[in-house]
């Protein structure tokens, strides 16, 4: 893997494993992109064997593609430009040129970063490319830096434009959703125009969109199919736009979104738009999978945490939902600890005055009412007993019968014309003001250190309604959110921290680098789960796959569909588990059977959380789901099958596992049995070809093998 320069072509080739990166400072300056795609040696001959597809010239009626690498809008540039500014005399483009470039040696990869210049005004864009070891991914943003005296406005900071293969049709892969429905894969052939998918909700990346996009040939299946992807770093509103003009060049363009969104900087400012990361697969959407994950294990996620076993968690919700106090919860814990928790949280309904949703959110103290002695007391319990201590909070929101909103009704979101609009009784604080950002790194300081929390389940359940007069407010917001939680890493690196965002409306890479836990989504009817968990699956890590209690209740309430306890605890073994069932109301016997799928998972789960997750059966497609947990090492792996819509007494195929040693012997273990002798010692070879025998008999079956590699 490497970062080459070629002065004699003035050419820069990002090498990866097995994809190339190809771009070129032309005659006039201008860095152009050459190629994006499965990994090439001579790509000096790029641009002398394809002038008219990469070049910028062209005519009127069929002008060339120009591949800017940094799209602009000036003189005949006319896809979606990355930079929009309005300079003071009016002027409203960018012209850029190259002026030079430094390559430097990291740990872990390499980066390069290319300063470009307005070619009349002092406007300066760094374009910053990172690779990582051994991954077939490259990470890129700009800096937009202004060296004019007067101000500059941008109307349009995008990440950055990647270029597919020229001239062949692609079909778009997406995600799309809403509550209780998120991370829904979607696919189309893409038409003549362009595409878009964007949110401007203002407080989180989805959950309607996902800012991520995969592109192939219309015939990429999990395992074959070349397949060109990105994801954009961002929590809040953004836009990825897909062209595909006359010109057969396919654009992608993805960054902040632009609705009614400027940045001005004044002179010596600089705004960094959040990183794009791309990625090239020769081998289908389960590599780009495989890649994803390793790059959230190995780089992305929180350092000091990645790696450690994630507990299984009791909510308070289940049994009290906001009528919590201390004797409920003190008497709990016991009864939690029982069944094997290892971690009891406190949701709603702990703080003054907070009875149900019209009051309360935003002071953020104990009621004393229900807490007398405070939460210290809880929190010294589960830690006598063994177990972690966590608690919710909201500190985006406020009720207007708050402390918080009763002393500074100024923080709100809102336009003095216009009655609030208002999510749930809330209104949605400014935390693009600095003062409001202090306050809520305050209040979580002083949460997280008084409780002695080990836990902390972030939520946000509200949306951007009347956005204030500062059009820079959408980007502030986030990147004050992102601020909170960096410095709660730093100061409590130790403290798990849980995204949630009403259900999986955070469920962004944004939000990676800072979280243990993300709200898969509010959904837990098991049925729902299986197609929640495949698109959720796709793109982050299933460690992370948390949310309603995923050993859920039956009836659920989604659906009043009634689930066997064993299918939904297997269910919940595949993700981050929780136990979303009222123990208080449960028979000794689903004490006693909950107990036991608990110390089940227990002997999995450091698989499970260190696994690539492989979708052998889709639950769009089949009667039938399955997926391969394997070992990141490769010497275990989970298979897990669920039963659901049955009909004929059809029959499934076997199941070929994927991603074992074709050359090693495996151990299959039936999870269900207790006997020794229905063990087998099976090739990887005949695994991976002749396959698994998987039969379920009936809606609602379910089965677990564990696959380790006998030496």
């Amino acid at each position: 893997m490497s970062i080459i320069y070629d002065a004699n072509s003035k050419t820069f080739a990002i090498q990866t494993n097995t994809a190339s990166y190809v771009m070129m400072v032309d005659e006039g300056g201008a860095l152009r992109n050459l190629y994006w795609g499965k990994r090439i040696e001579n790509y000096n001959d790029l641009e002398t064997e394809m002038p008219l597809s990469y070049g910028c010239k062209g005519t009127f009626w069929f002008p060339a593609p120009s591949r800017e690498e940094y799209t602009g809008r000036g003189r005949l540039s006319y896809e979606e430009p990355c930079l929009l500014p309005e300079f003071a005399d009016g002027t409203r483009d960018v012209i850029l040129v190259y002026q030079s470039h430094r390559i430097t040696q990291l740990e872990d990869g390499e980066k390069l970063s290319i300063i470009m210049k307005d070619e009349y005004y002092s406007l300066f864009v760094e374009l910053v490319y990172r690779t990582y070891n051994n991954l077939d991914i490259i990470s890129k943003n700009a800096i937009i830096k202004n060296s004019c005296k007067e101000p500059v406005v941008l109307d349009k900071m995008k990440s950055g434009t990647v270029y597919v293969p020229w001239a062949r049709d692609m079909r778009l892969m997406y995600m799309q959703g809403r509550w209780g429905k998120e991370a829904q894969k979607q696919y189309v052939d893409l038409p003549r125009g362009r595409f878009v998918i964007d949110n401007n909700r203002g407080t989180s990346s989805g959950p309607h969109f996902v800012p991520f996009f995969a592109l192939d040939e219309g015939n990429a299946t999990e395992t074959q199919g070349d397949v060109w992807y990105g994801l954009l770093h961002w929590s809040g509103n953004f836009k990825i736009e897909i062209e595909h003009p006359y010109t057969e060049q396919i654009t992608v363009t993805a960054g902040v979104n632009d609705f009614d969104c400027e940045i001005t900087l004044n002179e010596g400012e600089s705004f960094e738009t959040p990183v794009l990361t791309i990625g090239y697969s020769k081998s289908g959407y389960e590599k780009m999978s495989e890649t994803l994950y390793d790059y959230q294990f190995d780089f992305l996620a929180p350092r000091s945490k990645i790696n450690n076993i994630f507990p299984i968690i009791y909510n308070s919700w289940y049994p009290y939902e906001m009528d919590v106090n201390e004797e409920k919860c003190l008497g709990f814990i016991d009864k939690a600890k029982e069944i094997g928790a290892e971690l009891f949280v406190i949701d709603d309904g702990w703080m003054k005055d907070r009875c149900g949703t019209k009051a309360g959110l935003g002071t953020w103290y104990c009621d004393s009412e229900k807490f007398p002695n405070g939460l210290k007391p809880i929190a010294d319990k589960a830690h006598a007993n063994g177990m972690l201590f966590g608690l919710w909070i909201e500190p985006e929101m406020v009720n207007e019968d708050s402390d918080t909103y009763r002393q500074h009704p100024e923080w709100v979101l809102t336009y003095p014309t216009r009655e609030k609009t208002k999510f749930k009784d809330q209104c949605v604080l400014n935390l693009a003001c600095d003062e409001v950002r202090e306050y809520v790194w305050e209040t979580v300081d002083r949460v997280i250190s008084e409780f002695d929390l080990d836990y902390l389940k972030w939520d946000m359940n509200s949306y951007v309604t009347e956005a204030g007069a500062d059009k820079g407010m959408w980007v502030k917001y986030t990147k004050n959110l992102y601020e909170v939680w960096r410095r709660i890493n730093e100061k409590y690196p130790k403290v798990l921290l849980e995204n949630c965002a009403h259900g999986g409306a955070r469920a962004d890479y944004g939000m990676m680098p800072y979280s243990d836990r993300i709200n898969r989504s509010d959904n837990a009817d098991p049925v729902d789960v299986l197609k929640l968990h495949e698109g959720f699956s796709t793109y982050i890590l299933p460690k992370y796959a948390g949310g309603a209690g995923n050993i859920a209740t039956s009836p659920n309430h989604m659906h009043n569909r009634i689930s066997p306890l064993k299918y939904r605890a297997y269910l919940g073994m595949t993700g981050s588990m929780s136990i979303g069932i009222n123990i208080l109301k449960a028979s000794q016997s689903e004490i006693d059977e909950i107990k036991e799928y608990i110390r089940q998972y227990k002997t999995i789960r450091h698989i499970t959380q260190n696994a690539y997750v492989y979708r052998l059966a889709s639950a769009f497609e089949n009667s039938h789901t399955v997926w391969e947990y394997l070992k990141r090492d490769r010497k275990e792996a989970v298979v897990f099958m669920f039963a659901h819509g049955m009909n004929f007494k059809d029959v499934p195929p076997r199941i070929r596992l994927r991603g074992l040693d074709p050359k090693k012997n495996y151990k299959v273990s039936d999870f269900d049995s207790q006997d020794d002798n229905s063990e087998v010692i099976v090739g990887g070879d005949i695994l991976e070809n002749f396959g698994l025998r998987i039969e379920p008999s009936c809606d609602y079956d379910c089965k677990i093998f564990r696959i380790t590699e006998v030496e």
